[in-house]
């Protein structure tokens, strides 16, 4: 505002200075219309900042804001009366006038500003207005860089509730049955490959219960038991569960949900097992993986997923193995092709796993 004075006060000693030529250039309506315009805007900006620091200029007794009114008019009245004023005062006695009440009202608007500003500092809209511009820089930084992961921990309960409409059921009939999830975008589902073996067909069903056909095979990993299904589901059902492809330590806590038939869901709290599995992760459970839990997602306690179950120990049912998240993200999406193309030559060595494919079980309705 101080600014806008400034220019303001120095149009109108210029005005001043070269009245005489104004004169012979514009009529003097024009003139005193040119007045008039400056008059209303320097008013308009007194009374923003006499509405908006009315408080604060309550506070400091510093009411500067209000005399710049005042000279504002008394420099408008010397340009349209600068005549008449001269022939009762000489023209250096009407400029030094002019130029002392400028500097006056200079002075006291920067002290005013000054201590207006160290008053202001400590208030709490000046406080407020800081943390909302840091807050926006803020978020403009956190544009340009990659996100960086959370600090809070979720509960069973939260992970459950964010995670569940992205996990589907993959029935195969004939067979049985095992865990999906919504893994990126365009519908694309990722489970355990040995779910998707010896089958021709099969289905896709969403945590509301619509059934959706496989469409074929978008990307695959026997060696590492991952297989990935175009489906075709709308983007609007198929939102993809955020996926962390950074190691983990022993001890973190994960859980791991499953779907259990079509609208029951199962969850196993546990673990990273201290004991390195490579290539797989073991997980020590709180309860027994369920039958269809192949391809479960497993979280951390950020609801991101880490790895992917593959199948539990047959002589201790409380512990898993899982497929790390990076063997997902290393996965690369190709033109679908169909479920009998699927590629079997490479076998897993599982004797010692109990898959968690629900074998022989018809397709629950």
């Amino acid at each position: 505002m101080i600014v806008v004075a400034s220019f303001f006060l120095v149009a109108l000693l210029l005005a001043v200075l070269f009245y005489r030529r104004l004169r012979e250039s514009f009529s003097r309506r024009s003139l005193f219309f040119l007045g008039a315009v400056l008059a209303f805007v320097s008013f308009a900006f007194a009374y923003s900042d006499y509405l908006l620091l009315r408080q604060a200029i309550e506070v400091s007794q510093k009411p500067s804001i209000v005399i710049r009114g005042p000279f504002y008019i008394t420099i408008l009245l010397t340009v349209l009366f600068y005549r008449r004023l001269r022939k009762l005062l000489r023209r250096r006695v009407v400029l030094s006038i002019v130029i002392v009440l400028g500097v006056i009202t200079s002075g006291v608007a920067g002290y005013h500003f000054t201590a207006l500003r160290e008053y202001l500092s400590g208030s709490r809209e000046y406080q407020f207005a800081k943390r909302v511009k840091n807050a926006a820089q803020r978020a403009v930084v956190k544009v340009t860089r990659p996100p960086e992961p959370s600090v809070y921990a979720l509960s069973n309960q939260d992970i459950h509730r964010r995670a569940a409409p992205s996990i589907v059921l993959v029935s195969c009939p004939g067979k049985g049955y095992g865990t999906g999830f919504f893994y990126g975008g365009n519908g694309v589902v990722a489970t355990n490959h040995h779910v998707m073996r010896g089958v021709d067909h099969a289905e896709i069903v969403t945590q509301n219960g619509r059934r959706y056909p496989v469409h074929g095979i978008v990307a695959e990993d026997p060696a590492h038991d991952l297989i990935l299904l175009a489906t075709g589901i709308p983007p609007s059902e198929a939102r993809g569960l955020p996926v962390n492809p950074a190691a983990v330590d022993p001890g973190d806590r994960v859980v791991v949900v499953s779907r259990h038939k079509v609208f029951t869901d199962a969850l196993a709290e546990g673990t990273v097992s201290p004991v390195p599995i490579p290539p797989w992760m073991g997980i020590r459970l709180a309860s027994p993986l369920t039958y269809g839990a192949s391809g479960s997602p497993v979280f951390n306690s950020r609801g991101e997923v880490i790895a992917v179950i593959w199948a539990g120990d047959r002589k201790d049912n409380l512990t898993g193995f899982a497929v790390p998240a990076a063997r997902l993200s290393a996965l690369a999406a190709r033109q679908p092709y169909p479920l009998t193309q699927i590629n079997v030559s490479e076998t897993l060595d599982t004797n010692i796993l109990a898959t968690s494919a629900a074998g022989n079980a018809p397709p629950q309705q």
